[in-house]
């Protein structure tokens, strides 16, 4: 027990150093325009509606979850990108103890739980999910997402069904999961999924449709799904006929295409899988080999759940365009386990062929094993660390610079609006609705009315009307006013 728990102490200090080498240096990375954007979304409808709507999905509302990430930092830090950075990391830090738990609980071994762990520490593919907090969404919906497997697998491997009680926190993790992003829609196909795999009733066939069987099934083993689908029909109705629907968001209207599903497929492999790109038949060939690997021995369940993970996950944006990246999250985590099993299975059966040479028997199987597990995480490390360099750095650098240099004027000349004023912007840098967002987060009282550029130039009225007035020239914050 103790040789455990200092094997268990080992690995997460690795682990927890793994990730920081890769991301640590995601805390000095600003905000972009949409943080900004999202963070102004939040604030002006106040706390109190925020609350509420976390417990009404069938307005559609956009995401409330994000939005318990935003304001709490917002009322704190106010606009320093570094501490909504650090949270970020530390949410992702909690979905690798998660994505360990998940795949020991899926049946894994203790090895590919391990190496899945330290693929979701950093994947390159996914590298915006790392440093851009815009992309908390994704983060929060795989915690959930998670969360709610996690907990319900556990109770299924102790051998008893959820109880009322158990019921209840699925359901409150789930709409979580919902309210942090839509792609937390395939969790209800996920819980039959697993039951159909790991507990399906001997002689299903023959059972199923004998009187009162099914009706069984369906109050046991595959209620606590259904009550998940149907809060999931809550929401989305709400993103479709609510009052804000999501659907009608520029980038959000889905084309049911096959040239759609191609496009996304090779779009999301070459992510995930650096750099793969195929037609039809690449892609069905990699599923046929995927099915292969999962179904070719009994016992494997593990692959075959996750077989099904990697094509049900990513269902909520297949039909959407340009979904790419740090929106793969929920499906990298299907392929990150089923990789790792499938690695770990690769090293146990080469280092079994070398221990037989005479070269390598001195040596032992289990040596043999961590020299090739090691020779992959390095192999892994490299691929990353030479992509991060090259693609994500120079991203990393530029991003949110223009937002930055306003918010940092702002702060050099600390201006103050009497509560209740009015304040007009002549000109600024960006020509958008980014420079009433930021005038709302530095001002932050919501009494104020605020004039951007945008809205059109003032009448000299009016602008006589206003408690202050701003403009920039050559990219210089100066008060008029």
């Amino acid at each position: 027990m103790t040789s455990l728990r200092w094997r268990n102490a080992a690995l997460a200090a690795f682990l927890v150093a793994w990730f920081l080498f890769f991301n640590w240096d995601g805390l000095r990375v600003h905000f972009a325009l949409d943080d900004i954007g999202n963070m102004a979304h939040y604030y002006r409808d106040g706390p109190w509606w925020l609350a509420a709507s976390q417990f009404l999905p069938w307005r559609g509302y956009y995401r409330p979850m994000g939005g318990l990430f935003y304001v709490p930092i917002l009322h704190f830090a106010g606009l320093n990108p570094v501490p909504y950075q650090a949270a970020l990391l530390l949410l992702l830090l909690a979905n690798v103890y998660l994505i360990h738990r998940f795949a020991r609980l899926l049946g894994s071994g203790e090895l590919a739980a391990a190496l899945a762990a330290l693929a979701a520490c950093y994947h390159s593919g996914l590298s915006n999910l790392y440093y851009n907090a815009a992309f908390v969404y994704d983060a929060l919906c795989c915690f959930f997402y998670l969360a709610t497997l996690v907990y319900y697998l556990r109770i299924r491997n102790a051998g008893r069904l959820p109880r009322l009680r158990d019921k209840a926190v699925l359901l409150a993790l789930f709409l979580c999961a919902l309210n942090s992003k839509e792609m937390a829609v395939t969790l209800p196909v996920m819980l039959l999924v697993y039951e159909w795999i790991y507990h399906r009733p001997p002689h299903w066939k023959r059972t199923v449709w004998q009187r009162g069987a099914l009706v069984a099934w369906l109050r046991g083993p595959a209620q606590t799904a259904l009550l998940a689908a149907l809060l999931c029909a809550v929401d989305v109705f709400g993103k479709v006929w609510g009052a804000e629907p999501l659907i009608q968001a520029e980038g959000y209207h889905p084309v049911f295409t096959l040239q759609r599903v191609r496009a996304f497929q090779r779009m999301s492999l070459g992510d995930l899988l650096f750099g793969w790109g195929s037609g039809w038949g690449g892609i069905l060939l990699l599923f046929a080999l995927l099915a292969y690997l999962a179904w070719r021995r009994a016992g494997r369940r593990e692959l075959r759940f996750l077989w099904w993970f990697l094509l049900v996950t990513p269902l909520p944006i297949e039909f959407l365009a340009g979904k790419s990246q740090a929106c793969l999250y929920v499906p990298m985590v299907g392929w990150a386990i089923f990789g790792a099993s499938v690695f770990a299975d690769l090293a146990l059966a080469a280092a079994g062929a070398l221990e037989r040479e005479a070269l390598f028997r001195p040596l032992g199987r289990q040596a043999l094993v961590a020299l090739l597990v090691l020779a992959g995480v390095l192999a892994w490390a490299r691929l990353n660390l030479d992509r991060k360099n090259v693609e994500a750095k120079p991203r990393m650098a530029a991003l949110g610079r223009e937002s930055w240099e306003v918010i940092q004027q702002f702060r050099a000349a600390n201006p103050r609006v009497r509560p209740g004023g009015s304040v007009a912007f002549l000109d600024d840098p960006f020509h958008s609705w980014d420079m009433l967002f930021v005038a709302e987060l530095w001002f932050r009282d919501r009494s104020l009315r605020i004039h951007v550029a945008r809205e059109g130039p003032l009448a000299p009225q009016d602008l006589a009307k206003m408690d202050a007035i701003f403009t920039f020239q050559a990219g210089k914050l100066v008060q008029l006013k």
